[in-house]
């Protein structure tokens, strides 16, 4: 069979579109008995989205149409949109080219309100739940009886059924992604943004940060992938020109272990790459920072999210405000690298002064780190399968009938995780915090840093 799978619009263009790694482990999967191509929508402006869409559709001739919806929303107070918008005119439109194609929904952002997707767009035939790898293969195998196919959503006498869960799959075992221009141009996300390309070394994680669904969409488990296979993706992607990429795994240091084994690899074999990477704070050692610098990492991520030990505590962060200090002070002494660390305002166990503390580290970590790096400030975007929206009902911020599935940017806005009491700083701080990012960042990095200079 013919299958295109679409990364769906996000609805605006505001960075560079980010490969679709998702979209190409299924391709990868499905590539031996189907013939697949992958389009992503956001190469594009809208309209132009919709015609790209409607020519490769009409000259590809697609048996079976899958859509990803990795994004809801922005997930952030201070940039509310509503990226889910796109996805109903989406499957309007391709039903109106062709009718007759099966409509198999999946992506992170889907298995996050499955049930209320397939209820809300009718079109959709099928739903990928989590991990598609295996799940979509055997779907297409079995349109005739999909009932017998763990793990997916099904359309039936108008309403949508659950098959039943289905184990994780064994990620060591799966083949890594193709990235070749058989599916997909590669060369459409090489540039100076240095995450646009992403490479997973591991899913699963072991955290239990109150915030976070990750453990619900990839499992409270880690399962590895081995530090040759990982590296031999990494000369791979070097083979095709890619010389800057991101890990996405959810925290790329734990374990520690298998961080350091893929660095050494690297390393070993003279790789000159530069990555990005998320790290757990208490596991970024001072040895490990300066391993993964040599191995090429030029950008280190950090989220801390609280900086009182009460707040801490509240989010099960199993780190102290000291772990932070320390994180700091050891990025204080490494030059020609990036560092950003991220905090949450208006956490549980916050008063009004530990959000003017807060606040203050969009200041602070620059200057301590003499412009290599900077802090995000941001709220809780209450999501399902978490701690905090429990938190949430038992304060009377959400209902416990609110699904936490929004229809626009209105209902956006009530989803985050905001006391009352701080609701008349809400206005100042939210321009607060676009004020620095638009003109006292950069006045701040020019007075720390100096004068760009010319080379010479």
């Amino acid at each position: 069979m013919n299958v295109l799978l679409i990364q769906s619009h996000l609805g605006r263009r505001k960075h560079a579109p980010i490969f679709p790694i998702g979209l190409s482990y299924i391709a990868t999967a499905l590539s031996g008995k189907h013939k697949v191509k992958i389009l992503d929508l956001n190469m594009w402006e809208m309209p132009a989205a919709f015609e790209n869409m409607e020519k490769e559709i009409l000259n590809f001739m697609p048996d079976v149409i899958g859509i990803s919806i990795r994004n809801i929303d922005s997930t952030a107070r201070t940039d509310i949109f509503y990226h889910f918008k796109t996805i109903k005119p989406t499957v309007e439109l391709i039903k109106k080219i062709k009718p007759d194609v099966k409509l198999i929904v999946g992506g992170a952002g889907f298995s996050l309100f499955a049930q209320k997707i397939m209820e809300r767009v009718t079109e959709f035939d099928f739903g990928i739940y989590l991990e598609g790898e295996e799940s979509a293969a055997e779907l297409l195998d079995n349109l005739d009886a999909p009932e017998t196919v763990k793990g997916i959503y099904i359309r039936k006498e108008g309403s949508a059924k659950f098959t039943g869960f289905r184990e994780p799959v064994d990620f060591a075992k799966i083949p890594a992604p193709k990235r070749d221009s058989a599916f997909i141009d590669i060369n459409n996300y090489i540039g100076p943004v240095e995450s646009a390309i992403g490479l997973q070394a591991k899913r699963g994680c072991i955290l239990k940060c109150a915030y976070c669904n990750y453990p619900f969409l990839t499992g409270n488990r880690l399962r590895l992938r081995p530090a040759e296979d990982v590296v031999d993706e990494i000369e791979y992607l070097s083979s095709l020109g890619v010389r800057r990429f991101c890990f996405v795994d959810n925290i790329f240091n734990i374990p520690k272990s298998h961080a350091k084994e893929i660095c050494e690899e690297i390393i070993k074999r003279g790789l000159k790459v530069e990555w990005s990477a998320w790290y757990e704070v208490k596991n970024a050692t001072e040895d490990l920072i300066h391993l993964a610098k040599k191995a090429g990492c030029i950008h280190f991520g950090f989220s801390p999210d609280a900086l009182t030990d009460k707040a801490l505590s509240y989010l099960n962060k199993g780190i102290t405000t000291e772990d932070i200090k320390n994180s700091i002070n050891i990025f204080r002494k490494i030059d020609r690298i990036r560092v950003g660390y991220n905090f949450f305002l208006m956490l549980p166990g916050m008063n009004l002064m530990d959000v003017f503390k807060t606040a203050f580290m969009f200041f602070k970590v620059p200057i301590l780190l003499f412009g290599k790096g900077g802090a995000g400030l941001g709220w809780i975007r209450i999501e399902p399968h978490t701690e905090i929206h429990r938190k949430a009902v038992e304060e009377g911020l959400v209902r416990e009938d609110n699904d936490l599935f929004p229809e626009n940017e209105t209902e956006l806005k009530n989803l985050f995780y905001a006391k009352p009491f701080f609701k008349p700083l809400d206005s100042f701080i939210i321009f607060f915090i676009k004020f620095f990012d638009w003109y006292l960042k950069p006045a701040l990095k020019f007075l720390i840093k100096g004068p760009a200079r010319k080379k010479r």
